[in-house]
């Protein structure tokens, strides 16, 4: 989806897979796309223009805002910040900017992204904080807070049932007609998106995100999920990313840590093979349209194509390709079936695929 803000579009193989079907800037810093805070930041700059890995962050939005007519930044060579027409007094991008590193980073920022667009989303969600003269009365109702009730952060229709939150860490924040059931227990930071569910008896460990329209059960730790995908039963997700549309099938659990508590081996796409990053935490990174069968099991860092149907008898492999059905072969999907199904799920949530979204499938296939 192409955004006349930003200088690029969005397509670097750092994200693969969650960017295989959209920009850099589609994707959540926090419970947001990058794209829609720097829309809401620039509303009244329309002559500034981003790279989609910076991030809007307090520090990097004011660096922004105070660029002069004609200044810019360069990053290894890269233009990645400017306003006004072409950049004449261009600098190096300031060092303590935050740059967005690959797709696994966002789980890392999650926290930092819910806090930094906090301020921002007091505004969009109408939120209001819970009062500690309240915390009697929704205790009364089932609803405890460990921690400061002013970390407790409702939007208009949120639904609270006999829940445990700790706000001691971080904020909890309840989106627009968002529903927490009963016997959750939630850790902040945390964010559940416009019209999300926790079903009943979730555990969310803290920094973790939830898009507009998900269902997610089971155990939650460290965890970005985008917008209309699914995780409604039992089975352990931690240190990952969800694309959008993704369903996963009852007790779905993910490794993110190795056996030997070494450094994970991550799949490098312009590469085409697995290279050490430094990370000893990484779980599973899907993009949208896939799916998983019940009681699938991933390994660490395991990373999962755009639209890819992992179901079989044996551990899937750590990568698995974009339009995938099984893991039992090398078999793509049929395409013209793929996308009906789609629709089908889009039309059970009132949405519909837009011509641009399926000129993009279709060119993901044809590669």
């Amino acid at each position: 989806m192409t955004d006349a803000r930003f200088l690029d579009n969005g397509d670097s193989a750092d994200f693969y897979p969650l960017n295989a079907l959209k920009g850099v800037q589609e994707l959540h810093f926090g419970v947001r796309t990058i794209a829609k805070q720097w829309q809401e930041v620039l509303r009244d700059n329309p002559h500034i223009r981003i790279h989609s890995r910076l991030l809007p962050t307090r520090q990097n939005v004011l660096a922004v805002l105070d660029l002069s007519d004609g200044e810019g930044w360069v990053r290894d060579g890269e233009l990645v910040a400017k306003r006004g027409g072409e950049a004449v007094n261009v600098k190096e991008l300031p060092e303590d900017a935050l740059w967005l590193k690959d797709a696994a980073h966002l789980f890392e920022l999650c926290g930092m992204g819910l806090n930094e667009d906090l301020e921002r989303l007091q505004l969009a969600w109408r939120l209001r904080p819970l009062q500690e003269e309240e915390r009697d009365a929704w205790q009364a109702q089932g609803v405890r807070v460990h921690g400061p009730m002013s970390n407790v952060w409702l939007a208009p229709g949120a639904v609270l049932r006999d829940v445990s939150f700790n706000t001691e860490q971080g904020p909890i924040v309840v989106g627009p007609d968002a529903e927490i059931m009963e016997g959750c227990r939630v850790r902040g930071p945390f964010a559940l998106g416009e019209g999300s569910q926790l079903r009943m008896g979730t555990l969310v460990y803290g920094a973790t995100t939830v898009g507009q329209g998900c269902k997610m059960g089971g155990e939650l730790s460290n965890v970005v999920v985008h917008d209309w995908s699914n995780k409604a039963h039992g089975g352990f997700l931690g240190n990952a990313v969800l694309g959008s549309w993704c369903n996963l099938g009852a007790e779905t659990t993910c490794s993110n840590l190795k056996n030997t508590y070494g450094v994970i081996a991550e799949w490098c796409e312009d590469s085409q093979s697995f290279k050490p990053k430094g990370r000893q935490f990484c779980g599973l990174l899907m993009g949208d349209h896939s799916k998983t069968a019940i009681h699938t099991a991933f390994s660490t860092a395991t990373v999962v194509g755009a639209m890819a149907n992992v179901f079989g008898e044996r551990t899937p492999p750590r990568h698995v390709r974009s339009f995938q059905w099984g893991v039992d072969g090398d078999v793509k999907i049929d395409l013209d079936k793929g996308l009906d199904v789609a629709r089908k799920v889009m039309a059970r949530r009132k949405q519909t695929m837009s011509a641009e979204e399926e000129h993009a499938i279709r060119a993901l296939f044809s590669n």
